[in-house]
């Protein structure tokens, strides 16, 4: 059992894998000074069994609106219930209201993986969506793979500004780069890098390997320079070949991982969304911060893992893992999604990851 506190939030987390209990607390608002005792109140229940999730939450409705609502009105809103089996999400029973903004999107309950369905229609068509859960002893060798190995070619400016997009933080450049080899045939160049992880050490990875998920993945985004004009070109073609994304699965290790370090420490000047810094030539570097062995990997056809979802990606995950130590998996859950001046709420992106999508009869391969 992990028990992890943030702020006035609290969360219990028992097991681990796919088969966990996460109860998220929360200080009760009716405490006072006057009144010293404090006491907790659940806000959440997350179940996870194999592929079935349920998810059971706190309505947000006073005991005075409940009242003034017919008790037999199917629009009154009870606590929400959201069963997932095999990644078919049924309606959850709520009545909230989006934000104002119609394609507005985020990881909230309301705004979250679960809806953007209903935010972005054209969602709910698509058969080949990421992440997945990935078995190796499911996954079929492909020769090829090995006989074409990936060859990285990275000049010092690739990576240049780093901005908190209000989701994750993202690294971009203009440099010139050229990545060939692996399962396809065209040139890609680097477009940028992102990073998801989780409110606790338990979750974070978007992609499940053998039944375990990591606290992290870092996704390498590149885009096709041979068949495309523009990486925008490339990602709304809904062609396979339009995208490479190169995962890297993250897990917590005792010491701080350097090269990491290079643009990790730099998140405090970006810690409210659109904030954006200029990078130092050869602050990062790209190569560095690849696994050791980058011919070892799972590969698979698949999509972008945010809005809009475009089934363009051909994707790369790393069977080796890099590691980050808990302080600097703590810099990340310091990155806020609010702007500067908001102090509505903490604001803190404590997680941005979507949930695992079906496989719906792809065939996932391995070079090793």
């Amino acid at each position: 059992m992990a028990t992890v506190i943030d702020n006035d939030t609290q969360s219990i987390v028992v097991g681990n894998g796919t088969d966990r209990i996460a109860i998220h607390l929360k200080q009760s608002a009716t405490d006072t000074v006057q009144n010293q005792s404090q006491s907790l109140l659940v806000t959440s229940i997350l179940i996870e069994i194999g592929d079935i999730e349920i998810q059971i939450r706190r309505s947000t409705k006073s005991k005075n609106e409940y009242r003034k609502e017919n008790i037999l009105s199917t629009s009154t809103q009870s606590p929400a219930i959201t069963f997932h089996n095999g990644d078919q999400q049924k309606e959850p029973i709520t009545e909230e209201k989006p934000n104002a903004n119609p394609e507005y999107w985020d990881y909230s309950v309301i705004h979250g993986p679960r809806m953007w369905g209903k935010i972005f229609p054209h969602i709910q068509c698509k058969k080949f969506q990421s992440p997945i859960r990935i078995y190796t002893d499911q996954c079929e060798f492909d020769s090829q793979l090995v006989q074409r190995p990936f060859t990285f070619k990275f000049d010092e400016n690739c990576c240049q500004t780093i901005e908190n997009t209000g989701r994750s933080f993202q690294v971009t450049g203009k440099g010139s780069s050229r990545i060939t080899g692996g399962p396809v045939v065209d040139e890609y160049q680097f477009l940028q890098f992102h990073m998801h992880w989780g409110a606790n050490d338990l979750e974070g990875a978007e992609h499940v390997i053998d039944g375990v998920r990591l606290p992290g993945e870092l996704h390498i985004v590149t885009w096709n320079t041979s068949k495309y004009k523009t990486p925008k070109a490339a990602a709304a073609s809904d062609q396979f070949d339009g995208l490479m994304v190169f995962g890297i699965l993250v897990k917590v290790v005792p010491s701080d991982n350097q090269e990491f370090a290079k643009f990790i420490d730099l998140l405090s000047n970006v810690t409210y969304k659109s904030e954006k810094i200029n990078i130092n030539q050869a602050t990062i570097a790209l190569k560095n911060i690849l696994p050791n062995d980058t011919q070892a990997y799972y590969t698979y056809k698949g999509s972008l893992t945010t809005p809009m979802c475009y089934e363009s990606v051909c994707w790369i995950v790393f069977r080796e893992t890099v590691g980050l130590s808990k302080r600097q998996f703590d810099q990340l859950r310091q990155l806020k999604y609010v702007c500067k001046g908001d102090h509505s709420t903490n604001g803190n992106i404590s997680q941005n990851f979507r949930p695992v999508m079906p496989l719906n009869g792809r065939t996932v391969y391995r070079s090793f």
